[in-house]
């Protein structure tokens, strides 16, 4: 469990994130279909804004703490291996090390439920801010300028927020990502200093005001390698946010890492989710310790309150009574998932949502696949199970699209004469959105029937 300070520090910015804007204006309104109108409530905007600034200046000063603290324990085992200290004095520092990494990933996702509110709960949008590449360290970038602009864009206007992309799991893209209420476009903006950056910028604008290859080459010709090196990954920067935030607000565009074109369907499937149901079970565990669910049939659910029970292998007994073989899936690892839905945005208490951060709640559901895979066929969706030879042939050659895996098989579906094998996507929709397994095949019908192919569409 973590400490009692931590989670202080989680309530204070979870209120900011949560409940700031409604606590201080006199109405409750859906924010993220506002940012969609414009110039209207322009005082819940600003007072929701108020709260996001409050939590973000929070959230950097914790992950500013704790990398100096993860900083020092990882010298501090270094020092313990060289010296060949007892095993236990090195597994408690790799503990410690553990619960600090942990920390920092539960405040970034309180930062991507910022970033999912300012995008509209849009998947489609939130995929393509991703590249895939590792965390950055706050405090190796240029946090002290970009705090600045942050500071200078906010104070201009409230119902303008610029979120600090390196503090979230997932925008890495851009160094801020800024949401206005009169516009629906989102902007996401390169930050550089230093005298060398200005220049590049100077003649990067100038370029785009009128371009001109033979001037650009004089003003680069005798500029050194260093120069060059930075002029290009300045050029490259600046491309990429472009590009991403055209496909963002236009919807169409070319894909950087497969060079293939897009064309987003502009079409909003609803699907249906049981949050409501785990609400009530949070809820139940606090007069009687576990609650039990069973959803469309095939997905089970457990909630146990681990401070009054603290041993609860009760869930793995119930799904091998009933023959389940998938995995137990714990609430909790989708902190860890840059993509995943954030469990701050879910239906409970601020104070049940610290408490499953905590670990003095927790949440374990598991899928009967075998009983989901027959609802497909029950429902016209052909199903296939293909060999591990081939599951394994696919997904040595896909980079970041692998395919998901049972039992080391990938599983294929057809509907009208469309295939398609099943990605982790959907997995993480269920358990972390609280998708229902029903809704989930509705939905990959929809997708073949309307577009022939599963293109990209929101998921709400």
């Amino acid at each position: 469990m973590l400490d009692n300070n931590f989670n202080r520090e989680l309530k204070s910015i979870l209120h900011y994130v949560l409940e700031y804007g409604i606590k201080h204006t006199s109405f409750k309104v859906d924010y993220a279909k506002l940012l969609k109108s414009k110039g209207e409530n322009v005082e819940f905007i600003s007072n929701v804004h108020t709260g996001f600034m409050k939590a973000q200046n929070l959230i950097i000063q914790n992950l500013l703490q704790l990398g100096k603290k993860r900083d020092t324990i990882k010298k501090q085992i270094k020092e313990l291996n060289k010296q060949k200290a007892s095993k236990e004095s090195l597994e408690k520092s790799k503990y410690n090390l553990k619960v600090i990494e942990y920390k920092e990933s539960v405040l970034r996702k309180i930062a991507d439920t910022i970033a999912w509110q300012l995008l509209g709960f849009d998947r489609t949008i939130i995929r393509r801010l991703y590249s895939f590449t590792s965390q950055v360290e706050i405090f190796n970038s240029n946090l002290k300028h970009d705090l600045e602009v942050v500071e200078e864009i906010f104070k201009s206007d409230k119902t303008k927020f610029p979120l600090v992309n390196d503090i979230t799991s997932f925008i890495q893209v851009g160094d801020l990502l800024v949401r206005e209420l009169d516009s629906p476009d989102i902007k996401l903006i390169e930050l550089k200093e230093g005298k060398v950056n200005d220049e590049i910028a100077k003649i990067v604008e100038e370029y785009e005001e009128i371009p001109c290859d033979r001037r650009l080459h004089y003003q680069l010709e005798d500029k050194d390698e260093k120069f060059k090196k930075q002029f290009n990954r300045y050029v490259k920067q600046k491309s990429s946010a472009l590009n991403k935030t055209n496909i963002i607000n236009t919807g169409s565009g070319t894909d950087e890492v497969t060079g293939l074109n897009i064309q987003t369907v502009n079409e909003t499937f609803y699907t249906e989710h049981f949050d409501e149901v785990v609400a009530s079970m949070i809820k139940e565990v606090d007069k009687r310790n576990y609650s039990f669910r069973t959803i469309d049939g095939c997905l089970i659910v457990g909630v146990y309150n681990t401070s009054k029970m603290p041993i609860h292998t009760g869930f793995d007994m119930w799904k091998e009574s009933v023959g389940i073989g998938f995995p137990t899936i714990d609430l909790r690892s989708s902190v860890s998932s840059p993509l995943s839905y954030p469990l701050f945005l879910h239906p409970f208490s601020i104070n049940d949502k610290v408490k499953l951060i905590n670990g003095e709640k927790v949440i374990y559901m598991s899928l009967d696949i075998d009983k989901w895979l027959k609802m497909f066929e029950d429902k016209g969706v052909n199903v296939t199970l293909l060999s591990k030879k081939q599951t394994a042939r696919f997904n040595t050659t896909q980079i970041h699209s692998k395919v998901f895996e049972y039992k080391g098989q990938a599983i294929e579906i057809e509907y009208k004469n469309v295939k398609q094998m099943l990605s982790d996507g959907i997995f993480e929709r269920m358990f972390n959105q609280f998708l229902r397994p029903s809704s989930a095949i509705e939905f990959f019908k929809y997708g073949h029937d309307k577009v022939g192919t599963f293109l990209e569409s929101p998921l709400v």
